[in-house]
């Protein structure tokens, strides 16, 4: 325990002779790590300054990113396979179970599974972990990668083209599930509860390498958040609701379907990440050659039950 303490107390210095010049730049998206922060009380007495930004969906995010102009982001596996196949200097150095993924129909729609699907037009993003769902559903269901017509859009785009019938589903996560359910009574066909992928704290190399002591700190912080938010779902959904202006219906719906358990185990993590990796690329959507093990950063997570350095 005494050595913990002074472990514990080694870092904190560290991280508080940082504080006054090096802030950290974080991205996040629709209140992914901000508000269950907030909530748990993880944002209060940290020893240096933390720079919040707002995204809509990844790819913003990831061009920021890659752009420098953040230290580190929240992100999907999906987003992060492609990012890294097109050269990002990025790497995953915390990861939690994320469910909150979806294909929505209509409420009357004759559409019930990925074999329904079948020539009919998915609105998504280009990328992101809802084109990754569509084409993990229709592999397992040995169907060809081309067996429905993509529509690429934004989030908020994707559930309109479904109202206004643009299109036959679309393939979103939160808080774009339970708002569309909420709102407009769409349906989920296909729930991503049973098929758990990654949500990562994201750095970028030159982060890593400059501000390893700020992202330890923020990484544990957040760890201890993600647990509190699994078993106070009610307190952190009424800080989702005040800070992105949901219903609280909605804010509910969108922490208990997420999930966002944290996940540790790097073998668990890693291997999540090369079926996202592998999915893309049996699509032909990025090259062959991509591993796991250059996308998630090892020295940040438990390796074969061994404590971090």
């Amino acid at each position: 325990m005494k050595i913990t303490l002074l472990a514990s107390s080694l870092l904190l210095l560290a991280v508080t002779s940082h504080a006054a010049t090096n802030p950290l730049i974080v991205g996040d998206q629709k209140g992914n790590a901000r508000a269950v922060m907030s909530a748990a009380g993880e944002l209060n007495n940290v020893p240096y300054e933390i720079k919040w930004y707002e995204f809509p969906n990844a790819a913003p995010l990831l061009e920021s990113l890659n752009s420098q102009h953040l230290d580190a982001g929240l992100v999907g596996d999906g987003p992060l396979s492609f990012a890294v196949a097109a050269g990002a200097q990025i790497r995953a150095i915390q990861a939690s179970q994320y469910l909150g993924n979806a294909i929505l129909v209509k409420k009357d729609s004759a559409l019930h599974s990925i074999a329904d699907l079948k020539g009919k037009k998915v609105a998504t993003v280009k990328g992101s972990a809802g084109q990754n769902m569509v084409l993990n559903a229709l592999h397992e269901a040995g169907l060809p990668d081309d067996s429905v017509n993509f529509v690429f859009t934004t989030p908020s785009e994707a559930t309109l083209a479904l109202d206004n019938g643009a299109v036959d589903a679309v393939a979103t996560w939160e808080p774009y599930v339970s708002f569309a359910v909420a709102q407009s009574g769409d349906r989920i066909a296909i729930d991503g509860k049973n098929s758990p992928v990654s949500n990562y704290l994201v750095a970028t190399d030159s982060a890593i390498a400059s501000k390893r002591e700020q992202l330890m700190d923020f990484r544990e912080r957040l760890i201890r958040a993600r647990a509190w938010g699994v078993a106070h779902p009610q307190a952190y959904a009424s800080e989702i609701a005040k800070l992105l202006r949901l219903p609280d219906a909605v804010a509910l719906s969108k922490v208990q379907r997420e999930n966002n358990a944290p996940v540790e185990d790097y073998a668990l993590v890693e291997k999540r990440q090369q079926l996202a990796i592998d999915t893309f690329t049996r699509g032909g959507l990025i090259k062959p050659g991509l591993k796991a093990d250059k996308l998630v950063d090892a020295s940040f997570f438990n390796v074969n039950g061994a404590a971090k350095p």
